[in-house]
C-alpha cells in the first residue's frame, strides 16, 4: 500500500526560508525601483523649479510690470531739490580805485511741479496697463505651455525605452530563429540560405538596438533640458494601456468657442493690439501743448564776514560789502506752464506713422493667433477622434499578427514555410507594438493639447494622465472633465 511521503516540518520551513531568501533581494528590488521612480508629476513639479523658459517668461512678466509706475510718474507731482556751496571771486573796476575780493557761497533751491493736462502720459499710461495684460497672458500661457512641454518630453522618453525594449524582444527573438535555423541546417532540415536570412535579421536588429540605445540617451537628454536632473528609472505606463477617452463636451465647435473666449495666446494678442493703439495715441500727442503747474524757491547766503580784498582801502571795503556783496538772496514763484511743442522737425510726424504701421502688425498677428485657435483646436479634436480609433485598431493588429507568428512558425516546423516568412512575421509584430504606443502617445499629447488651445489646461490634467502610470503617487481623484469609454 502507497502511503504519502512524510515531509517533517523543520525541513519545510528551512525550505521557505531558503525561498525567501533568494526571492526577498528580488522583491526588495522591484518595491525599491518603483518607489524611487520619477513618475510625471515629479518632471513636471523639476520643470517648474529649473526650466529656463519659464523662468523667463516668469521674470520678463515682472519686468513688464514696472511698466505702468513707470508711466505714472509723469503725472504724479515732481519735486527737485539743488544744493550749492563755493567760491566767489569778484572784481570791479572803477576810475578811482579798483576792487577784488573773495567770499564764500551757499545755494539751494526746490523746484516742485504737478501735471495739469499731459495727454501723451496719460496714453502712456493705458499704453503700459495694456501691455502688462499682456504679459500677464503671455506668462500664463507659458505656465500652460510647460505642462505640455514636460508631459510631450516625458512621453517622449517613455516612447524611446518602448522602442529599445521592442527591439531588444525582436534580437532575443531572431536570435532564436538563428539558432534555430542553424539547428536544422546541421540535421539537414534546411538549407544554408534559412542560415543567411535569419543572419541577416539578426544583424539588423543588432542595429536596430544600438540606434534605439542612442535615442533613449537623447530623449534623456531633451527632458533634462527641462528638469536639470537625468533620471535612470521612470514609470512606465501600467499594463502598457491607457484609457480611451474622449473629450467632454463630444463636439468640435464648443471647445473652438471656449478657445476663442480664453486661449491665452489670443488674449495677449488682444491686449498687444490695444497697447499698440494707445501708442498711436501718445506718439500724436507729442506735439500737443501740456500744461503743469510749478513753484520754486531758492536761498542764497554769502559769506560776507570771510571776504579777502586785495591791495584795497578799507573804506572802499565798507562800501562794495555793503553795495555790491548782498548777505542773503532769496526768490519764490508759483507759475502754470505751458509747453507747446509745435515743430521738432518731423519727429512726431515719423513716430506716428511707425506707430500706425505697428498696429498693423499687431492686427495681422491677432488674426493669425485667432485662426490659429479654430484651426489647431478642430485638428487636435479630431485627432482624438482618429487617435481612439488607431489605439483600438492596433490592439486588435497586434492579437492578429501574434496569431499570424505562431501560425508561421508552426508552418516553418513542418517545412511550408521558409525563414524569411518567420521573419517578415516577427517584423509585423514588432511594427504593431511599436505602432500602438506611438498612437497611445499622440493620442496623450492630444488630449492635454486640445485643453491648452482651450485655455484651460492645469496640473489636474497630467494628474489624471500621472495615475495612468505605474507609480505609487496618490494625489488626489482624477478631474471628472474627461469622459471614459
Amino acid at each position: 500500500m502507497l502511503k504519502p511521503n512524510f515531509v517533517p516540518k523543520s525541513r519545510v520551513r528551512g525550505c521557505l526560508c531558503k525561498i525567501i531568501s533568494r526571492c526577498l533581494p528580488l522583491i526588495m528590488a522591484s518595491a525599491t525601483s518603483l518607489l524611487h521612480a520619477t513618475d510625471l508629476m515629479d518632471v513636471y513639479r523639476q520643470s517648474l523649479d529649473n526650466d529656463p523658459t519659464f523662468k523667463m517668461a516668469y521674470s520678463t512678466y515682472m519686468a513688464q510690470r514696472e511698466l505702468v509706475p513707470q508711466a505714472w510718474a509723469t503725472l504724479l507731482p515732481q519735486l527737485t531739490i539743488k544744493a550749492l556751496a563755493g567760491r566767489s571771486d569778484q572784481e570791479v573796476r572803477a576810475t578811482i580805485f579798483d576792487i577784488k575780493q573773495a567770499y564764500g557761497t551757499n545755494q539751494w533751491s526746490v523746484n516742485a511741479s504737478q501735471a495739469v493736462f499731459n495727454y501723451q502720459a496719460w496714453a502712456q499710461v493705458q499704453q503700459a496697463q495694456a501691455s502688462v495684460k499682456a504679459a500677464l497672458a503671455t506668462f500664463n500661457d507659458a505656465a500652460q505651455n510647460l505642462i505640455l512641454r514636460s508631459s510631450s518630453a516625458y512621453l517622449d522618453l517613455l516612447y524611446a525605452r518602448d522602442t529599445l525594449s521592442f527591439a531588444e524582444a525582436k534580437l532575443r527573438a531572431n536570435k532564436r530563429q538563428l539558432d534555430q535555423a542553424q539547428q536544422r541546417f546541421n540535421v539537414g532540415l534546411d538549407a544554408i540560405t534559412s542560415v543567411y536570412e535569419a543572419q541577416a535579421a539578426y544583424d539588423q536588429t543588432v542595429a536596430q538596438v544600438i540606434a534605439a540605445k542612442n535615442n533613449l540617451l537623447n530623449m534623456n537628454d531633451s527632458l533634462s533640458k527641462l528638469t536639470n536632473h537625468v533620471y535612470e528609472n521612470i514609470s512606465m505606463l501600467r499594463d502598457s494601456k491607457i484609457p480611451l477617452i474622449k473629450p467632454e463636451p463630444n463636439d468640435v465647435d464648443q471647445w473652438v468657442a471656449t478657445g476663442l473666449k480664453q486661449n491665452y495666446n489670443l488674449f495677449a494678442a488682444k491686449f498687444n493690439l490695444q497697447a499698440a493703439r494707445d501708442n498711436i495715441k501718445a506718439q500724436t500727442a507729442a506735439s500737443w501743448p501740456t500744461f503743469a503747474i510749478q513753484g520754486s524757491t531758492a536761498t542764497t547766503h554769502n559769506d560776507t564776514s570771510a571776504i579777502s580784498s586785495m591791495g584795497t582801502p578799507a573804506s572802499i571795503n565798507a562800501l562794495a560789502d555793503s553795495f555790491l556783496i548782498a548777505q542773503k538772496q532769496a526768490l519764490s514763484g508759483v507759475a502754470l506752464t505751458m509747453n507747446f511743442p509745435v515743430f521738432q522737425g518731423g519727429l512726431v510726424l515719423s513716430k506716428t506713422r511707425q506707430a500706425q504701421f505697428n498696429f498693423q502688425a499687431s492686427s495681422e498677428q491677432l488674426e493669425q493667433t485667432y485662426r490659429n485657435v479654430i484651426v489647431n483646436s478642430r485638428i487636435a479634436f479630431n485627432t482624438i477622434t482618429d487617435g481612439i480609433s488607431k489605439v483600438l485598431a492596433d490592439r486588435k493588429t497586434i492579437i492578429s499578427q501574434t496569431n499570424s507568428l505562431e501560425s508561421v512558425e508552426a508552418q516553418y516546423g513542418v517545412g511550408t514555410r521558409t525563414m524569411t516568412d518567420v521573419v517578415n512575421a516577427q517584423q509585423n509584430l514588432f511594427d504593431a507594438q511599436k505602432q500602438l504606443a506611438a498612437d497611445q502617445y499622440a493620442l496623450i499629447n492630444s488630449l492635454l493639447n486640445l485643453k491648452y488651445l482651450a485655455g484651460s489646461l492645469n496640473v489636474s490634467d497630467i494628474e489624471e494622465v500621472n495615475s495612468w502610470l505605474a507609480t505609487t503617487r496618490v494625489d488626489g481623484l482624477p478631474p471628472t472633465s474627461m469622459h471614459r469609454s
